[in-house]
């Protein structure tokens, strides 16, 4: 896995070129911050501060690289990308890491902002088990992540860790070697990916520090393959994500919506069209993984699997074709959309895990592992209406970079929209803000299967697969109150959750002519009334992952 020797520069000459404003690092930051000059200037300044901070630790003649990551925005095909979905995210804001090569396996992590981000130290071979390799990575980050729980000394480090060991387990040999042995790291991040917002800065942390050990161990990885590897990576963390806020990450485009299809990882891009802006509010509420966040997370993506399980064992016709849960569609499986909500329908609507292993006698040992990962819902697994916002989001998402091509943005916001309405739980109804039920109980989805029969233009329409919501439901009402303040608002033409969900943000696609009047609705709607400080923005897709040179 072995490539080419990197070339070191001591941190006072990268220190020389970042204030030259003439320097290359500048000419190649310039095109990462899409020509904007305020943008630039900003990432410059965080990119000083890292390295002044570096070299009053280690010094400023140590050889060190210049690494920058980022955050990112899906705008729409939320969460889909572990089960084959495509993704439709733009790169933001800057995550840098200043690191150097150790002569032991000892990574030293350290952060501008240490008032928040303590220092930690690990060393690479007592993270991983001595003289045998991992067999199952999934299992054993299960397994560590619960000796994990409660223990207050691993914080932030853990997504720095996580990279480090896994591809630490890749340079593994199967009789428990490392081959080769990685390198330990003296690193200091600094960034202005916000926290807990659904902007993916701990996904940020991994890339940054997955090239770090890339770049500085000589290691042949694609980018194709960096990003599954982080993917993968992050499941140390006790999450069981996908790999496409990574892909957002090492592939975006200034200016442009990056097109992540899954298994296999394709990449494409689409400029975006003038006249439109990308409004991105915080609704100030925690999205932190935390135990009941992390249970919620991990109990709707083993939905989708039992789920997917329970369609395959149904309808044995169609099982050579269903390699994920995406392929539930008209054009793979050669049928109608009538054929797509019968097959929906033959789900449960919901099921205790005696439900499921009852249904699935054949897959007992697979489902418990499953179980592993989180509790059991007190009111069980929401199997069809979580299948069907995965399905009809899969159909969405792959709509999108038709609308872009056809500058059809008034599509491209209804998809945001509807999207949305998938992970809704409250919505106003005679004035006040009442619970949703995404729910699909028998009777609605034949009332769908009707009007796709009904021959009426008009009923046909309203019953097309990409425009039902299903049900993820991880939203929060004052997520909703977020959206709901956006559609109301002249010339936007589609909101929706960014992330995960259980708080953080919301994106919404405006005509830029009204991008002001929806920062002031915002203000004088959502934060005024809340005492809270505004936190919405235009935002401006930048460039990805770049590990600069002199």
């Amino acid at each position: 896995m072995a490539s080419g020797a990197v070339s070191y520069h001591p941190a006072a000459a990268w220190i020389a070129a970042v204030r030259d404003q003439g320097s290359g690092f500048n000419c190649t930051l310039r095109q990462i911050c899409a020509d904007r000059e305020d943008l630039r200037a900003g990432a410059t300044e965080m990119c000083d501060r890292a390295l002044e901070a570096f070299a009053r630790v280690y010094g400023a003649e140590t050889g060190a690289l210049v690494i920058r990551s980022a955050g990112r925005v899906n705008v729409l095909g939320t969460h889909i990308d572990h089960r084959g979905g495509t993704v439709n995210p733009v790169a933001v804001n800057h995550m840098w890491l200043i690191a150097a090569p150790r002569d032991d396996d000892v990574v030293a992590a350290k952060n501008v902002e240490s008032e928040a981000f303590a220092d930690e130290t690990f060393r690479i071979g007592a993270c991983l088990p001595h003289g045998q390799k991992v067999r199952d990575w999934h299992l054993w980050c299960h397994d560590e992540f619960e000796k994990r729980a409660g223990d207050p000394s691993i914080t932030w480090s853990t997504y720095v860790r996580a990279a480090v060991l896994y591809l630490q387990h890749l340079c593994t040999t199967d009789e428990g070697a490392f081959a080769p042995r990685l390198r330990g790291m003296n690193l200091m991040f600094y960034g202005d990916v916000p926290r807990a917002v659904g902007l993916s800065s701990s996904s940020a942390l991994v890339v940054a520090a997955a090239e770090a050990v890339v770049q500085l161990n000589g290691l042949a990885i694609p980018r194709e393959e960096l990003v599954t590897h982080c993917g993968y990576a992050e499941r140390y963390v006790g999450t069981h994500g996908g790999c496409s806020d990574h892909g957002a990450i090492v592939f975006g485009r200034c200016n442009s919506l990056t097109h992540l299809a899954a298994f296999p990882l394709a990449v494409t891009s689409s400029p975006l069209p003038g006249g439109y802006a990308f409004v991105l509010a915080n609704s100030l509420v925690s999205a932190v993984k935390r135990a009941g966040a992390r249970n919620a997370f991990n109990s709707r993506i083993a939905a989708y699997k039992l789920g997917f399980m329970m369609i395959r064992k149904s309808f044995p016709q169609y099982a050579a074709k269903l390699q994920y849960l995406r392929d539930v569609n008209p054009e793979t499986l050669g049928v109608g959309e009538e054929d797509i909500y019968r097959i929906v329908r033959s789900l449960p609507v919901t099921a205790t895990r005696a439900d499921v292993l009852r249904l699935l006698p054949d897959t007992e040992a697979e489902i418990r592992q499953t179980f592993r990962i989180h509790d059991e819902p007190a009111k069980g697994y929401p199997i069809r209406q979580i299948c069907l916002y995965g399905i009809t989001e899969c159909i969405r998402a792959n709509m999108v970079p038709d609308c872009l091509r056809r500058g059809d943005i008034r599509q491209f916001g209804e998809l945001m929209s509807i999207s949305h309405d998938g992970d809704r739980v409250s919505r106003v109804v005679d004035g006040q803000r009442v619970s949703t039920d995404n729910s699909y109980p028998d009777e609605r989805i034949d009332a769908l299967i009707d009007d796709l029969q009904s021959g009426d233009a008009e009923r046909v329409e309203r019953a097309r697969l990409w425009r039902q919501g299903g049900g993820y439901d991880v939203s929060l009402p004052q997520v909703d109150t977020l959206v709901d303040i956006a559609l109301a608002t002249p010339g936007v033409l589609g909101a929706g959750l960014v992330g995960a969900g259980m708080g953080g943000c919301v994106v919404a696609i405006v005509r830029s002519e009204r991008a002001q009047q929806l920062l002031r609705n915002l203000e004088e709607q959502y934060y005024i009334p809340r005492k809270l400080g505004v936190a919405a923005h235009v935002i401006t897709p930048v460039g990805g992952l770049h590990t600069f040179t002199l």
